[in-house]
């Protein structure tokens, strides 16, 4: 076997180590980031987390609230970028993060061209 075949297949294998390794990690993060989700979801209802203006139920007090929901979060994700669909699968908290911080950014800045004064914000809800 030629020193080449050798180098070739030394790295085949090294590679192959480095992914399983990267797999492992991977699941091990997932794992814990659901843990402290649901932790940190514990310690919001624990606080009451939602705004008074939401806390108290809508439709209550001087102030009127817009609320929109994503339907198609990750086709938009997907018209971003091509590179989105692998990190749907592996990080689909993450991304969707990043989607609702475009999308609050596209939406002040249309609210502010228009000569709208808004407070624009994101509310987790369940």
């Amino acid at each position: 076997m030629s020193a080449m075949a050798v180098l070739g297949l030394v790295l085949v294998v090294v590679g192959l180590c480095v992914l399983g390794v990267v797999v492992v990690a991977f699941s091990r993060l997932r794992g814990e980031v659901a843990r402290v989700e649901e932790r940190a979801g514990l310690v919001a209802e624990r606080m009451n987390a939602l705004p008074p203006e939401l806390a108290g139920g809508l439709g209550t007090g001087a102030r009127h609230i817009i609320a929109v929901e994503l339907l198609n979060l990750f086709e938009l994700a997907h018209k971003e970028s091509a590179l989105t669909r692998p990190f749907t699968v592996l990080t689909p908290r993450l991304l969707r993060d990043v989607v609702h911080r475009r999308l609050i950014g596209k939406v002040r800045e249309s609210l502010v061209e228009a000569g709208v004064e808004a407070d624009v914000r994101l509310h987790r809800g369940r």
